[in-house]
């Protein structure tokens, strides 16, 4: 699979229509691969702790930030990591907008071959 050493500095569209993208969100196994690794999304950081492929979902749990959780009563119960679910794939499995918004901090996402 041919890959790109960045997708920074390329337009959205370009971004979704790489093939190496498009590779990697079809590919269970390349995606499970990112489970660990630390984002930054809409200038929070995160690490991705889970990929939902039923429902093209990535999960980011935030690394500093704290949400407060309630109980079945709406009572706040305790406080708990900041969670985003992100669909990664629309419904004709091509990569949506989130790939645009989401940088790797630990390198680039698909490295040169």
């Amino acid at each position: 699979m041919a890959r790109l050493s960045s997708l920074a500095g390329m337009d959205a569209e370009t971004v979704r229509r790489d093939p190496a993208l498009r590779a990697l969100v079809e590919d269970e196994a390349a995606m499970r691969g990112l489970i660990g690794r630390k984002v930054r999304y809409l200038d929070e950081a995160y690490e991705i702790t889970d990929i939902l492929f039923d429902e093209d979902t990535l999960i980011l749990s935030a690394d500093d930030s704290t949400e407060m959780q309630e109980d079945s009563y709406g009572r706040a119960h305790r406080v708990v990591p900041k969670v985003r679910n992100l669909r990664f794939r629309d419904a004709d499995h091509e990569p949506t907008t989130i790939w645009d918004d989401v940088s790797f901090l630990d390198g680039p996402l698909l490295e040169s071959s």
